[in-house]
């Protein structure tokens, strides 16, 4: 009998692995391969990935931490674990363990993939962060079979560091259009449109430009309401303030949601959802969601967000950090009669299952895994 083949997913969370990696992982236990999780562990979701594959924690990733001698440290841990578990391919998902993940594989001589989620904000600015993680980043490749990227514009931002022949474009982490779709809402009467926002409260993701356009939309029509759903992300420098969310908080036309494991519910209550984003995404995962479920959206002429949004079809894309275009948009949005938000909505399902339902997105990483 043949040795069963171990490949290792590894990333910045167990939130992450669990969310948007375990039907792929379920995928290949099925197809016979032994699938292990390496993240830092956490109270909730390190206990959820134990109980469908092994989980083993790392104790120095510190996601948002700059301290060399600790990413070292971190290195040194990923050697000694996969030295251990002797794994004969390792997936990397976000920068840290693209990066020492990856050297540590090339250590080994264990083969591994980098997985580009989207490059972050060290690369909308180019300065002396961004100058270190393309460093990093040439040191890692050199180590990896392949270097998958969600979108072309970080493809062709990176290619050359990553070489041409490793480079292969995956779009996104695929959806389970069947989990979100509009058979699950309920009708419900309303008196205002409601433009929703899921996200970190980040600068980046455009949270101060939305609430600055809704300002300006609120002067002309009282009609609508801004939902934001999400936190403050901690130690993050774009990240907002206590004393901005408390100011947004007292805006009339804003209604800051808690967060919640299950975001379904309230895209069924949205009439559009919007992220005005000019972070480096990958692809937006809560975009795919609001089109899975036929909502109408709005974001950025930015790389990730413009690949799922086709002006005037699905949704309208507005220009990065622009407060003019974004009001110009959610106010042609706010008039479109129900039938055209209708159509617009059924264009994005459309397009999700064309290009991102989670059948397509995992059967692309078995072949790509198989050919190694």
């Amino acid at each position: 009998m043949s040795k069963k083949r171990i490949i290792v997913f590894s990333s910045n969370t167990a939130f992450s692995l669990y969310n948007f990696r375990l039907p792929l992982m379920l995928a290949l236990k099925e197809r016979g391969f032994d699938v292990i999780t390496v993240a830092p562990e956490d109270d909730e979701y390190s206990k959820l990935l134990k109980e469908k594959v092994e989980f083993y924690s790392v104790k120095n990733l510190d996601r948002k931490g700059k301290n060399p001698i600790k990413d070292l440290k971190l290195m040194a841990e990923y050697y000694s674990l996969f030295k251990s578990l002797k794994p004969d391919l390792v997936i990397n998902f976000t920068i840290k363990p693209n990066i020492y993940g990856s050297i540590a594989c090339g250590m080994l001589k264990i083969p591994s993939i980098s997985v580009i989620t989207g490059l972050g904000y060290a690369f909308i600015n180019k300065g002396l962060l961004n100058r270190i993680v393309r460093i990093l980043y040439r040191i890692a490749f050199k180590f990896n079979k392949f270097i998958v990227f969600m979108n072309p514009d970080d493809m062709k931002e990176l290619s050359q560091i990553a070489g041409e022949n490793k480079s292969v474009l995956i779009l996104s982490e695929g959806i389970d259009t069947e989990k979100f779709s509009p058979a699950i809402c309920e009708k419900k009467e309303k008196d205002k449109f409601i433009f929703l926002f899921v996200g970190r409260f980040l600068k980046d993701k455009g949270i101060l430009e939305l609430v600055k356009a809704g300002g300006k939309l609120y002067e002309q029509n009282k009609n609508f309401e801004i939902w934001l759903l999400g936190s403050v992300d901690r130690g993050n420098p774009n990240s907002l303030s206590d004393e901005q969310i408390e100011d947004i908080k007292r805006l009339p036309f804003v209604k800051i949601l808690p967060f919640t494991k299950d975001v379904r519910p309230i895209i069924c209550d949205a009439d559009c959802v919007i992220l005005p984003s000019y972070y480096r995404e990958g692809v937006p995962r809560v975009l795919l969601e609001a089109m899975s479920m036929e909502k109408p959206i709005i974001t950025t002429d930015a790389p990730g967000c413009r690949e799922v949004c086709i002006d005037g079809v699905n949704g309208f894309l507005v220009k990065p950090k622009d407060v003019g275009s974004l009001y110009s948009a959610m106010g042609k949005m706010i008039e479109l009669k129900p039938g055209k938000l209708k159509e617009m909505g059924a264009n994005g399902r459309k397009l999700v299952i064309e290009k991102y339902e989670i059948s397509k997105i995992v059967n692309s990483y078995v072949k790509l895994i198989e050919t190694l």
